[in-house]
């Protein structure tokens, strides 16, 4: 059952990164990051559910950490940002979702550094 704290984080980092692709697509004119940028959304949700789920084990099990309890913040602030921008269309949750987006990779891979040894 511990196993499945390292397993669900490296899943949400995996979907976190696949959305953070939607922010090279215009830089990079490949047809694999064309349609993983195609499917932001999914995984900006995917890697919050994920992310909800890693840490109610690392809760369940006595092993939650600052760095992963800010890293959660900052992915529960992206996405809910990024959803209330599609939703709304507010410039404002825009440009949040645009700096925590960055904000969040930069806390995941601290959090991943800091952590790695269970």
């Amino acid at each position: 059952m511990y196993t499945l704290i390292p397993i669900t984080g490296i899943v949400t980092a995996v979907f976190f990164f696949l959305a953070a692709t939607n922010g090279i697509k215009k830089y990079v004119k490949n047809g694999v990051v064309q349609f993983l940028a195609s499917q932001h959304r999914l995984f900006g949700a995917l890697a919050a559910l994920t992310a909800i789920v890693h840490m109610i084990l690392a809760v369940s099990m006595g092993a939650l950490r600052i760095t992963g309890t800010v890293s959660i913040l900052g992915i529960l602030v992206t996405a809910i940002a990024g959803g209330g921008f599609f939703q709304k269309g507010s410039r404002g949750l825009y440009i949040t979702h645009r700096i925590a987006g960055p904000v969040t990779a930069v806390l995941i891979i601290i959090h991943i550094i800091f952590n790695s040894a269970y």
